[in-house]
């Protein structure tokens, strides 16, 4: 497995807080992420697609998924 990113670290190299990364994933906004026994877990794949996304870039609207995979 790649190395586990915890939401904290996630959250910090998007620059946003964990908390919206949460409410990002709670309203559908972002894929939900797996999960371990002690909370959420992302990878660098997850994290090159949140900023492909525009999480951290403060725009109104984030790109879809088949938005950003579509042009890879």
């Amino acid at each position: 497995m790649d190395s586990v990113i915890r939401i904290s670290e996630a959250a910090r190299r998007l620059g946003v807080s964990p908390h919206y990364l949460r409410l990002l994933e709670w309203e559908g906004r972002i894929p939900a992420v797996c999960r371990d026994f002690s909370g959420r877990i992302y990878t660098e794949f997850d994290i090159a697609l949140l900023k492909a996304l525009g999480v951290g870039q403060r725009p109104r609207t984030l790109k879809r998924v088949e938005e950003v995979l579509e042009g890879a």
